[in-house]
């Protein structure tokens, strides 16, 4: 009884009969069909199949690759008739009177139906992934590439200044190749002035010895009361002048170094 209250707790009747007992009652002969949440129903009939305290015939159908789910058990390819409800397609149906083969049919296609509904939302949530995903990558790409440009804008910029910087380079080891000739032109010049110095010096250590002994000549002609002075004294003080004329260049050559 407690499993009957739990199965009826909503009840539908299946009437086949009706007759008038009296003029204020009929009675009804009917089907009883209970159902606990309205997914699977109980017809009253099948309660032999569940307990021995019940008694009675109950009616089996070939149903070939059909499977039936009810509170009393889940039959396949052979199940009680009764009525039955098919929750995929929400069809009621009563065995034997309905094919089926066809209801099976019915059901295989909707199982792949669905199935195939899944797999298309799940392709359109892939592809909407996968075009998420792909806009991703367009807008990646989209900044590498700027990226890049920008490298290479960089590279052009650092390959002008280097290239600017080798002009710059060759022109200061041109002018270093100039300076370092010019300074090996001076260093030759004054080598040949210093010579020139020193032979300018023995010279007028030369005239100064002879001037000494001109001038010692010349004071014992004067005491002697001998002539007046003798040609050497006209050429003395002109080669003293060359001699001070080469010292005076050499000097100026010694400050434009």
């Amino acid at each position: 009884m407690q499993y009957l209250y739990s199965q009826c707790r909503y009840v539908a009747v299946d009437v086949l009969n009706a007759a008038q007992i009296s003029q204020s009652a009929q009675l009804w002969t009917a089907d009883v069909y209970c159902t606990a949440d309205g997914s699977m129903w109980l017809w009253l009939r099948w309660l032999p199949l569940r307990f021995t305290a019940y008694s009675g015939y109950v009616q089996f159908t070939n149903a070939t690759n059909a499977t039936a789910v009810t509170p009393i058990g889940t039959f396949t390819n052979y199940i009680p008739a009764g009525w039955y409800l098919d929750p995929l397609t929400k069809a009621v149906f009563r065995v034997p009177e309905a094919n089926i083969t066809l209801l099976t049919h019915i059901a295989s296609l909707s199982a792949q139906l669905k199935a195939l509904k899944a797999e298309l939302n799940k392709s359109k949530a892939n592809a909407s992934q996968a075009a998420s995903l792909i806009a991703g990558l367009e807008a990646q790409v989209a900044r590498l590439e700027a990226q890049r440009r920008a490298l290479e804008e960089a590279l052009r910029q650092r390959e002008s200044e280097a290239a600017a910087l080798q002009a710059n380079l060759r022109a200061a080891q041109a002018e270093n190749d100039r300076l370092r000739s010019q300074l090996t032109q001076l260093k030759t010049e004054n080598d040949h002035l210093k010579t020139q110095l020193a032979s300018m010096n023995q010279t007028l250590a030369n005239l100064n010895n002879q001037l000494t002994s001109l001038k010692a000549q010349l004071a014992v002609q004067t005491s002697g009361g001998e002539e007046g002075p003798s040609l050497l004294m006209y050429i003395l003080p002109a080669a003293l002048a060359g001699v001070a004329a080469a010292f005076v260049i050499y000097r100026k050559k010694k400050a434009e170094e």
